[in-house]
């Protein structure tokens, strides 16, 4: 799940479905627009984790920005041990947990994914081209 203020998430989820192709699962977007509440979405994903009594299903949630009304909201579902919440997502962290860690997520792998997603971020230049003698 991506949830983010405004439509970000939903960009998200788009460009994951493109590059993945058929997922096992659905990507879900939430996307918090002005004068909703990032605590009614928690409580409507609270409903869905308690009616999974074998607790199997491992809820992945990725968020906009640390600390903002978002994040803080969906930590609250922290208290169910099948709820993993990253902050600060990307593209490249949406790619990892769709395609390199489609088992549950451990604490290992939480910090491996974290580590990965930054190495994609790079600042991008142009490099003086070399003049060839000839």
């Amino acid at each position: 799940m991506i949830a983010s203020h405004g439509n970000y998430s939903q960009g998200l989820a788009h460009a994951g479905n493109m590059i993945c192709g058929d997922l096992p699962y659905e990507l879900e977007a939430y996307t918090l627009l002005p004068g909703m509440s990032a605590d009614d979405f928690v409580e409507k994903l609270e409903k869905e984790i308690l009616s999974d009594v074998s607790a199997e299903k491992e809820y992945v949630i990725l968020t906009d920005l640390f600390g903002a009304s978002v994040c803080s909201a969906m930590c609250q579902l922290l208290k169910y041990e099948n709820v993993k919440v990253f902050a600060g997502t990307n593209l490249n962290l949406l790619l990892m947990v769709c395609i390199e860690y489609t088992q549950k997520i451990g604490e290992n792998e939480a910090h491996e994914i974290v580590e990965k997603a930054r190495e994609g971020i790079r600042y991008v230049q142009l490099s003086p081209m070399i003049e060839e003698e000839f």
